[in-house]
């Protein structure tokens, strides 16, 4: 079983220093992946920024990314192969038109 999982929160730019977002730590989705890896599952977990070590287990390969764009672009190139989807993420709900 591959297993699609977003987690963290997501970063919009506002100009080159400040940014849109929010206090997602991202916890839930890294458990659900450890738990899902548990059960043998495959996991591709797309993570925004957050501050928690990377997954140990081989079974889950992690994504990186830190708009709302790069996690919808992250999230939907795996979605094709994935038999399940978990969206965990806490996405930011605007962006500014122009940075």
């Amino acid at each position: 079983m591959h297993v699609l999982l977003t987690a963290g929160p997501t970063y919009e730019p506002l100009d080159p220093v400040r940014f849109l977002g929010n206090r997602s730590t991202g916890k839930m989705g890294y458990a659900l992946a450890d738990a899902f890896a548990e059960t043998g599952a495959e996991v591709t977990l797309v993570s925004g920024p957050v501050h928690l070590p990377a997954p140990a287990s081989p079974r889950i390969r992690t994504v990186q990314v830190e708009t709302a764009q790069q996690m919808y672009e992250a999230a939907a190139a795996v979605a094709p192969a994935a038999d399940v989807w978990v969206f965990a993420a806490a996405v930011a709900d605007y962006r500014p038109a122009t940075v």
